[in-house]
């Protein structure tokens, strides 16, 4: 008896112990509403005693709408700016209800089953959602529940990683959400959508740190905005998108029944605006346009060239039937208008201590389908600084043989046409097109009216350069001023009609045929993916930002000669009487890096490939891969030999060198730190060294192309490449030939002396041997060791020859007696 009631008291102990606490009571809707301020729109806010409430009507809760985040405002540079949609897209977002709180959930939108209920229920069982957070439910009633919205206090946007991944912070320096300084800022409420601000405030113990733009660096004010948005509800049909024509897609893992057996599943539907046309197949109005707003913070000067730019795309879209698609209206003289307001598209102007980029697109859609319900463009308040001194240090220079003359206002407005041209496409639904210079030729550049009529490239997605050529030459427009013909072609496919399709498997025969001119080099597409140089991915060198032409290496060989001779020029003829030497070091800098920009790039065609997006059976059609033939990567060997491995155009005379100085000043500072005072870097961020380090920065060059050269990737393409090739293509043995001939040609002769710049880069060079020999990357070809052993071999008999004929003065002396031991070393281990 005594065991029975231990054992029924332990039972009631553990049930007391393990039960769930009781629901706090809540107050009625009406109660609780009484005296506080509330806002009515898609869902209620009502503020009360210092805290925010969301509102809604029990028949919202469990009922998808969109959510989007984004900073309200910068940190002065590091690209963290206002309005930026780039850190999060918009997301699916719902409203559970859990016990006594409400769950803020995003659902999972990226696996489906369209058209099957056994496909959709397993994908609920097999894929999770993520919760934002649970707020604790404070009224119901009336057809109402309240909760709490403080779970928008925690770092839902993921700040944490954007300010201290933009920083590049240490964990000692880093940046750390802090409650305690955390509060809610304005609150708004629309009929379609509702805005909560969050003032977080991130803060470090560091006593100096960037961004150091705020009063106190250690206390870093971020408003980030939440805005909740009523989900698109029209008659949008999806398109589905085409590996041959560079528009953005929203990919889905597709569980429907027809896909079970389907060769894969993947779901790939355009990202693109609405317009819906009066009337679709004939020319007819967008009953849905696409707004942009001209935000009060631009300059007035710079709003027409912008405006033109954004309305330029009208052409492309009147070709496809629909009229006035695009409208640019001033901000209305309003009090109660918002940028934040979800149902504006706004030109908004960003101001940076340091400038991070020109201009950029935001573009938000709905992640069911790919339809766009806002777009935007941030506008670097430094763009027409950066224009303006293109003018003054290129073009007035090259042109016309001086420095002085004003800044044409239509450089500038071309300028502006460009680069907002570009940014509007992405709004289009345009991705980058990195090979739209391959369609053409130098003449045609070089002659006005053919740039006029056709733009410098075939489309205004490329990173392109200014098109500049030196006095004698003809020149064109410096800025892509027009639509090219390859985006008018992608515009037809995103946009154009097609008639008795009314599904968007319907459209497919049509738009596979509209995708199949990838071979003409006028419709060409290639993104950012084949321009991932770094990390090996891309091979095919005439895919590349900043470059014109097709044919890339000539053009490239005009540019370096350009570029050289402007170093020269620009420190006899600047700065002008009076001014500090600073100004002849920006001019210098400015073509000295982008010299080695320039032949750094034409390593690429080294074991490049060509590579094809078109389809079997399509017009022209190549296969997928064609290595590049020997000759031109001959050429492209010589060019670096010529002007980067050698230093007949990298040696500057005292008087160049011994005038590029920097301005120094030092304002007032406080101690505290290492340096001079705390000053802000904006403020004082002096150089390492006084003199330009030309020497570093021409090593670094060659350390770069040379570990390129001799990269996994490409020593794998070079060995591969000759049983792909029908033709004669660069083999992995000639290239450390050709390159230990031209790096290490002094020792096979008898000069007294090895430059500084040569001697340097033989260092470089037979440190790279060395690493190949002893420890070769992941992924590098077993003959790269071999190959690499027998050029130290080589370098080491080559070194004795040359010391015993003897001559070398006594640095160069050293410089090769070091070259031999090391090689000799190295073949030991």
């Amino acid at each position: 008896m005594i065991r029975r009631i231990s054992l029924a008291a332990l039972v009631v102990f553990a049930a007391l112990s393990f039960a769930p606490p009781a629901r706090a009571a809540t107050a009625s809707y009406a109660s609780f509403t009484a005296g506080a301020t509330e806002q009515h729109g898609l869902f209620g806010i009502i503020r009360k005693d210092g805290h925010v409430y969301i509102d809604l009507a029990t028949s919202q809760l469990d009922t998808d709408y969109l959510e989007t985040i984004v900073p309200g405002n910068g940190i002065g540079g590091d690209f963290i700016v206002w309005g930026n949609t780039d850190h999060l897209p918009a997301m699916l977002v719902r409203f559970e209800r859990a016990d006594d709180g409400i769950a803020i959930v995003w659902p999972n939108s990226s696996f489906i089953a369209p058209g099957s209920a056994s496909g959709s229920l397993a994908v609920k069982y097999n894929f999770p959602n993520s919760v934002v957070g649970v707020g604790k439910i404070a009224a119901e009633g009336d057809g109402h529940i309240v909760f709490d919205a403080s779970p928008l206090f925690r770092d839902v946007l993921d700040m944490d990683h954007i300010i201290n991944g933009s920083l590049g912070t240490k964990p000692a320096t880093a940046y750390h959400l802090d409650p305690s300084r955390t509060y809610f800022g304005k609150t708004k409420a629309f009929p379609q959508n509702v805005v909560i601000d969050v003032n977080q405030l991130w803060a470090t113990q560091a006593p100096h740190v960037a961004p150091d733009t705020a009063p106190d660096a250690r206390s870093l004010q971020m408003r980030v905005v939440y805005n909740f948005v009523q989900l698109p509800h029209d008659t949008y049909r999806p398109r589905f998108a085409d590996d041959r024509v560079g528009l953005y897609d929203d990919i889905y893992m597709s569980f429907a029944s027809k896909q079970d057996t389907a060769r894969n599943r993947y779901l790939r539907y355009l990202v693109r605006w609405n317009f819906a046309p009066a009337d679709p197949g004939k020319p007819s109005r967008a009953t849905h346009p696409m707004v942009f707003y001209m935000s009060n913070t631009v300059p007035p000067a710079f709003r027409k060239p912008i405006a033109d730019a954004v309305l330029r795309w009208n052409q492309a879209l009147a070709k496809v039937g629909i009229l006035d698609a695009i409208q640019v209206k001033p901000q209305p003289n309003d009090p109660n208008w918002d940028p934040d307001d979800v149902r504006y598209n706004v030109l908004r102007w960003v101001t940076e201590a340091q400038p991070s980029f020109g201009a950029d697109s935001q573009t938000l859609f709905d992640p069911r389908t790919g339809e766009e319900f806002r777009t935007g463009i941030l506008i670097s308040a430094d763009s027409a600084a950066f224009t303006a001194n293109a003018w003054r240090n290129v073009v007035d220079p090259v042109r016309y043989g001086r420095n002085t003359d004003p800044v044409p206002e239509k450089f500038i407005y071309d300028a502006f046409q460009a680069e907002i041209m570009h940014e509007t496409g992405h709004n289009l639904g345009m991705q980058h097109n990195f090979i739209g210079h391959d369609a053409y030729t130098a003449k045609d550049l070089q002659n006005p009216a053919f740039t006029a009529k056709n733009g410098i490239a075939t489309t205004v997605m490329e990173y392109a350069p200014l098109n500049i050529w030196p006095k004698g030459y003809g020149q064109g427009d410096y800025y892509q001023t027009v639509l090219g013909p390859y985006d008018y072609y992608a515009m037809r496919y995103a946009y154009g009609f097609i008639p008795g399709a009314a599904t968007p498997e319907a459209e497919l025969p049509t738009l596979r045929r509209w995708a199949s001119a990838w071979s003409n080099p006028l419709y060409r597409y290639a993104s950012d993916e084949d321009v991932a140089w770094a990390s090996g991915h891309a091979a095919d060198p005439r895919v590349e930002q900043g470059e014109l032409t097709n044919d890339q290496l000539g053009w490239t060989v005009v540019q370096l000669n350009l570029y050289r001779n402007l170093m020269d020029r620009d420190t006899r003829m600047l700065p002008f009487p009076g001014a500090a030497y600073q100004e002849a070091t920006d001019a210098f800098r400015g073509s000295f890096y982008r010299y080695l920009t320039d032949v750094t790039k034409v390593a690429h065609w080294i074991g490049g490939q060509y590579l094809s997006r078109a389809h079997r059976g399509d017009a022209g059609a190549q296969p997928p891969i064609v290595p590049v033939p020997l000759a031109m990567q001959q050429r492209a060997f010589s060019i670096l030999n010529d002007y980067l491995f050698s230093d007949r155009h990298l040696s500057f005379s005292p008087t160049v060198l011994n005038r590029l100085g920097y301005s120094e000043w030092a304002g007032y500072g406080y101690v505290g730190w290492e340096g001079y005072g705390n000053l802000p870097v904006w403020a004082y961020d002096p150089p390492h060294r006084h003199d330009f380090p030309v020497v570093d920065d021409i090593g670094n060059a060659q350390r770069t192309t040379l570990a390129f050269l001799f990269s996994p990737s490409v020593l794998a393409r070079l060995e591969q490449n000759p049983l792909e090739s029908t033709g004669a293509t660069l083999t992995i043995d000639r290239l450390f030939g050709m390159t230990s001939g031209a790096i290490f040609s002094e020792l096979h002769g008898n000069a007294h002396d090895i430059s500084l710049l040569r001697r340097n880069l033989q260092s470089i060079y037979e440190a790279q041997l060395i690493a190949l020999a002893t420890k070769p990357a992941k992924g590098a070809p077993q003959d790269a060791q071999s190959l690499a052993r027998a050029q130290l071999a080589s370098l080491a008999s080559a070194a004795q020859a040359r010391l015993h004929r003897g001559g070398l003065d006594d640095v160069s002396r050293a410089h090769v007696e070091e070259l031999q031991a090391r090689a000799a070393a190295a073949l030991k281990m």
